[in-house]
């Protein structure tokens, strides 16, 4: 009976991990979590950074503003150390940053008449 258990939870255990979905704590920089490269689609935006851009860069972010409303969009960045920085581009811009740490997460924002800005990716 124990053995059975064991057997059945082994094999949900391996699923899981065949699926991309570990049981492990959050790595401690994208190096140790595979991240390359992320874009995130938002509106009147897009943004994207990556952490092996090939030009020397530790990191790299970027944001385009495509906006219909020719409003501002911004993109958020926040590094492994915690500290949040922006990068904002108005109607038709498009801006980018070399930065010199890792990149953890993003998120994309836009302004009409107040921020709006999507979750974390």
């Amino acid at each position: 009976m124990i053995f059975k258990k064991f057997v059945r939870a082994a094999a949900a255990a391996a699923a899981l991990t065949t699926a991309g979905v570990g049981m492990t704590a959050a790595p401690a920089s994208a190096a140790e979590a595979g991240v390359s490269a992320t874009t995130l689609n938002f509106p009147g935006g897009q943004a994207q950074f990556d952490n092996n851009p090939g030009n020397g860069a530790q990191s790299w972010v970027w944001v385009w503003n495509n906006s219909q409303y020719s409003g501002t969009v911004r993109v958020d960045y926040q590094l492994y150390n915690g500290t949040i920085g922006s990068l904002q581009a108005d109607w038709g811009q498009g801006h980018s940053l070399n930065l010199a740490e890792d990149i953890w997460r993003i998120r994309g924002c836009w302004h009409i008449q107040n921020w709006s800005c999507t979750d974390w990716t």
